[in-house]
């Protein structure tokens, strides 16, 4: 009876409530009541919290049933792990009864800590599983128009729900290119832009809807809206749909009594032309008001008009479920200024770079045609700059139905980078409250945060941010902005670790891996696919990953593909030394030719690449580590004998061709040469103060302490000065407020990072996330934090404060909890706090100045053997403050 009142009020143990371990944050593979689970043996996790220090779990007890009922009852139906005597709360793998496809699995969990107490069970929660073969698809058919030409057509279904209670309802639905779907006059789910863009000759991806809430007893309709999406307009380095625009969906009604009824996309459905007359990517979407079929999408609708669908082949690819965070409307800004430039041309500032689209309410007579205009900068006469759009129109258009009444448009198939919005046409000036933007991107959660005393920095990160997360759609793209916006493998090498730290992307990346699995360069995979630039990436993503988020799954997917990429490489260039003209190395430094024009530049100035050989042989180093890193973790002991070794022979091979005859630098002896030895830890332990001293002489000497970088050299540069101790020189890099820099590009009015230093070139956008990398040092240097095991069961805080910042403070919502650092100099003395979750232990590096600097550590702390610069401690769970004095 304790256990059954304890599942329904949430309380187990009356000594839990005072003090041990709380339970918060179940996940199951990492996400929270996924509705689509593809394991067989999902990985579930959970977050703890103590009131008390050193709060660890010895046990937990996993309860998984079919049905509510039974777990209220607290009878594990499905499975009930027993007490077992573990530590472990990430990646705990479900060891229960088969998984049935299509169905709902109820779950509950309590821990014991170090002390033999039990916590309350967690509050009940769910997950659904995917569906599995085609079977589960009860007979469900690919639908499309009887006309190919049909511009985002219309399909429809009527249907009826028999007159008892439903338990549960789910519609499951692919539509290419896009899709979105509407049940009985409403919009179904928060998705846009559905499904993700994948490689549809391996894999489409179907969404799953909770449709519950939306079916009602008796009359029902359903209808799909398809638009053209990633179609032959998209570009050929991207995943491209260039099939017809087809559908295939089942809805099933589960009962409370158990029994079920389900609608299938077959024969009988039909379909109808509707007001979107054109829809692209690039161009953008026009919307005709007046050709609206009201009430098309609800019961007793006469689509009498209407045409019989045709039955269309399977794509080729294989129908598997979407288990990455859907896209989704994230946010709506208002306009910070509207200006009219000239009669009926009105400019709308938002103040931020986003990607998304623009909403507009008008009102006005029929016919009434309004253009909606997108651009991420102004040109000197106020109106829209475009050269950044590139090709892409980047224009929607809404004709208006005239009802008398104001109505409402935003697009449904397209999507935008901009910051400015250009609207002509209107039936006079639209009020502020008229125009809006739409932000959109991937649904992951903010799990990092940065401020410190330099309000540049802060601006600096915030930056990177908006353009990570910009570009992060339903894969990783270059920029939301010109027409391109393609998987960006070598992009996401240089920040997919700042990425993972600035949001919750483990399920992002995990489909991202699978669509360019390591060794893949672009969705083309030509010979670019050798290079470790740009199909090396996904080698260090796959170990990230793992690292940040204990997903040890991802990791073995991976792995094959990491060790034949790394392996071949090996093999094909024996001297492990890569050459120079196989790939684009330090992509993208500052150009410094008369074309740069004080850094304004113009069209065609530049070449973005840069040490091609030395760039790549040291990024195939770094592969082979983390390769061998992994074949560790998977218990391969042979395979990370052999990469380590590897590894081992490629630094050889590199210091004897790349290290200059007077040992204290590399190469031409450009930045990035230096820096990235420096930063993955190549150079010999005799040569590295040599190469530290000449690096710095190079940076202020010939440089005048400004960058020299590309995104690779960009990206290390905190790390490689952090290692010589020159932390405070990278920091006045960073925020040189001329050109080329980041204060370059605040100067100039960036809310989101550049494409290159230039504010203008012949290949250029203000939205594009490969220099945002920059952002991990903050976390990693500044602050201090590292996962020291896989999903920061141990975790490193390491803090650099140099003299030119008086503050930092840094948090991250790790798989385990919160892991913040903050640092503050006042009165002569520093003070360090460290937050670390319960179940997990850390290392605290305490900076200290000068041998006689006396720390005061906390009682609990254990200290450890230290160094020059730091004073180091044991500690676990808590809050814990050191003051150095």
């Amino acid at each position: 009876m304790l256990l059954t009142v304890a599942l329904l009020t949430g309380s187990a143990h009356p000594a839990a409530a005072s003090g041990g371990l709380h339970l918060q944050g179940v996940t199951v593979d990492g996400r929270t009541d996924p509705s689509a689970v593809e394991a067989e043996h999902p990985l579930l996790g959970w977050k703890l919290t103590s009131g008390e220090r050193n709060a660890t779990q010895s046990g937990y007890q996993v309860l998984v049933a079919s049905n509510p009922a039974d777990l209220a009852r607290g009878h594990g139906s499905a499975w009930d792990s027993g007490k077992r005597r573990s530590s472990e709360s990430v990646a705990v793998e479900y060891g229960g009864k088969p998984l049935a496809p299509g169905a709902r699995y109820y779950w509950t969990v309590r821990v014991w800590d170090g002390h033999g107490r039990a916590s309350a069970w967690s509050a009940p929660t769910h997950w659904d599983t995917a569906l599995r073969t085609a079977d589960d698809w009860h007979g469900a058919q690919w639908i499309t128009p009887s006309e190919d030409k049909a511009e985002a057509p219309l399909l429809r279904k009527d249907f009826r729900v028999a007159d008892k209670k439903v338990a549960s309802a789910r519609a499951y639905v692919a539509g290419l290119g896009l899709h979105e779907l509407r049940l009985n006059g409403a919009k179904v789910g928060n998705h846009v832009l559905a499904p993700a863009n994948t490689p549809y000759d391996r894999r489409v991806l179907y969404d799953t809807y909770d449709v519950t809430r939306q079916l009602r007893g008796g009359a029902n309709s359903v209808g799909l809206w398809l638009g053209n999406g990633y179609g032959a307009n998209f570009s050929p380095y991207g995943f491209r749909w260039t099939g017809k625009r087809q559908a295939v969906m089942l809805l099933d009604v589960t009962y409370a009594d158990g029994s079920h009824s389900r609608l299938t996309t077959g024969p009988t459905w039909k379909w109808s032309t509707g007001p979107i007359t054109a829809d692209d990517l690039y161009d953008g979407e026009s919307y005709d008001a007046r050709k609206e079929q009201r009430g098309w999408d609800r019961p007793g609708f006469d689509d009498g008009a209407w045409q019989p669908v045709s039955g269309a082949d399977a794509p080729k690819g294989e129908l598997r479920a979407s288990t990455m965070p859907s896209v989704e409307v994230a946010d709506t800004l208002d306009p910070l200024k509207v200006t009219e430039l000239r009669p009926g041309t009105y400019v709308y500032d938002f103040g931020q770079n986003i990607a998304g689209w623009a909403r507009l309410r008008a009102e006005g007579t029929a016919g009434t045609r309004i253009s909606l205009r997108t651009a991420e900068e102004l040109g000197p006469d106020g109106l829209l700059n475009t050269s950044t759009n590139r090709d892409a129109a980047a224009t929607d258009t809404f004709t208006l139905a005239g009802t008398g009444e104001p109505e409402t448009y935003e697009p449904r198939f397209t999507y935008h980078g901009f910051r400015y919005l250009e609207v002509t046409g209107s039936p006079g000036r639209p009020a502020k409250g008229d125009v809006q933007a739409r932000v959109v991107h991937a649904d992951v959660p903010s799990t990092g945060s940065f401020s410190s005393s330099s309000d540049m920095l802060n601006s600096i990160w915030r930056n990177n941010r908006w353009s990570i997360i910009n570009n992060s759609m339903s894969t990783p793209t270059d920029t939301p902005v010109r027409d391109e916006r393609t998987p960006p493998a070598m992009d996401v090498q240089a920040y997919g670790d700042a990425a993972v730290r600035e949001f919750g992307m483990g399920s992002f990346y995990a489909k991202y891996l699978q669509d360019m699995p390591p060794g893949t360069a672009l969705p083309s995979d030509d010979v670019k696919a050798q290079y470790p630039d740009m199909a090396g990436g996904q080698v260090v993503l796959a170990w990230t990953v793992y690292e940040q988020y204990g997903d040890r799954d991802a990791l073995e997917t991976a792995y094959p593909d990491m060790r034949r990429f790394v392996d071949r490489n090996a093999a094909d260039e024996p001297g492990l030394i890569w050459p120079q003209d196989k790939g684009f190395g330090d992509w993208c430094p500052p150009d410094h030719g008369p074309e740069a024009n004080g850094g304004m530049g113009s069209p065609g100035a530049g070449d973005c690449t840069s040490e091609v050989s030395l760039v790549n042989t040291a990024l195939s180093y770094r592969q082979a580590e983390v390769t061998g890193q992994a074949a560790d973790a998977l218990g391969h002991s042979e395979d990370a004998r052999h990469f380590e070794e590897l590894a081992s022979r490629i630094k050889d091979a590199f210091n004897a061709h790349f290290l200059n005859e007077a040992g204290d630098t590399y190469g031409s002896g450009r930045q990035v040469t230096s820096i990235l030895p420096l930063a993955f830890g190549m150079v010999p332990e005799v040569r590295e103060k040599a190469v530290g001293d000449q690096l710095v002489r190079t940076i202020t000497e010939k440089n005048d302490s400004h960058l020299d970088t590309g995104i690779f050299g960009t990206r290390h540069l905190v790390d490689a000065l952090d290692r010589i101790g020159r932390t405070d020189l990278a920091l006045t890099m960073l925020q040189q407020p001329d050109y080329p820099g980041f204060g370059f590009q605040l100067a100039h009015g960036a809310t989101a990072s550049w494409e290159q230093w230039l504010y203008d070139s012949a290949m250029e956008t203000h939205d594009h996330a490969m220099f945002a990398g920059v952002n991990t040092s903050l976390y990693t240097v500044l602050a201090g934090i590292r996962p020291a095991k896989a999903g920061y069961r141990e975790i490193t805080v390491a803090p650099t404060a140099p003299a030119s910042l008086d503050r930092v403070s840094a948090a991250l919502e790790t798989v385990r909890g919160r892991v913040a650092s903050t640092w503050e100099r006042s009165g002569g003395s520093l003070r360090l706090t460290v937050t670390i979750p319960a179940n997990s232990h850390a290392v605290v590096h305490v900076p200290v100045t000068a041998r006689h600097d006396r720390v005061e550590a906390p009682r609990g702390a254990e200290r450890t053997r230290g160094t020059d610069r730091t004073a180091v401690y044991r500690v676990g769970s808590g809050v814990w403050t050191f003051t150095v004095r």
